[in-house]
């Protein structure tokens, strides 16, 4: 197994598909080992991790090819420590040279100040924040100016998004790279306000917008409006 070529070794690893399997695998050499980590892509990370700014460091430095991050707090209490802040995030981007993908979930101490730091995520292509309740339009603008090839932003449950600084929707539309919108329940932000996305609103393949009482989506030239009651 040692004398095998390197290429080959990861071959063998990226065919095996299963978590099971390739913890199994991973445990009959430390190149097998090393090579597993060099070929993960993604990783969800949330409720228990409690580290170190090293110790995030050594973690995450262990998988340079990372394409794909996300921070799910959505089933977080007190027992399990502290969130994740944003100079942890800060730390995770810096080790990440590679991120297109990125997902906060519940992430309550998470602000615009960590937001910020995705301006340095050149290759960042699509967001997704659930229930970020301490990010404001002012983290979203840095975001749109910073990142020129975001393709895609969900926004839900977002309530301190509002329409009042909407500099990052007029920034994402002359970008022109934006081809998916979702805002579902983020009530600063109306269905008039994504007017602001200029020329770029001729571009998305998908919009969907969701408010209490009605949705409003438009796939591929398809648009349709449902209202209760």
């Amino acid at each position: 197994m040692e004398d095998l070529p390197e290429a080959l070794l990861a071959e063998i690893v990226k065919r095996v598909t299963k978590r099971s399997d390739l913890n199994s695998l991973s445990l009959v050499s430390k190149r097998l080992f090393a090579i597993e980590d060099e070929q993960k892509e993604s990783i969800r990370v949330g409720c228990g991790l409690c580290l170190k700014t090293e110790e995030l460091v050594s973690l995450f430095s262990r998988f340079p090819n990372l394409w794909k991050v996300e921070i799910d707090y959505a089933a977080w209490t007190p027992s399990h420590g502290d969130q994740l802040d944003s100079h942890d995030l800060f730390v995770i981007l810096s080790c990440c040279p590679s991120l297109t993908d990125l997902t906060l979930d519940f992430c309550s101490n998470i602000d615009d100040t960590g937001l910020g730091y995705l301006r340095y995520c050149e290759k960042l292509v699509s967001l997704r924040l659930n229930s970020a309740t301490e990010i404001t339009s002012s983290g979203l603008l840095s975001v749109a100016v910073g990142c020129n090839s975001l393709s895609s932003v969900q926004l839900i449950n977002c309530e301190k998004i509002g329409s009042t600084e909407s500099q990052w929707l007029e920034y994402l539309g002359l970008n022109g790279s934006l081809e998916e919108l979702v805002v579902k329940n983020c009530y600063g932000i109306s269905l008039s306000d994504l007017l602001k996305l200029g020329q770029g609103w001729m571009k998305l393949r998908k919009l969907e917008f969701e408010m209490k009482g009605g949705v409003w989506d438009v796939h591929e030239g398809y648009y349709h409006m449902e209202t209760d009651g």
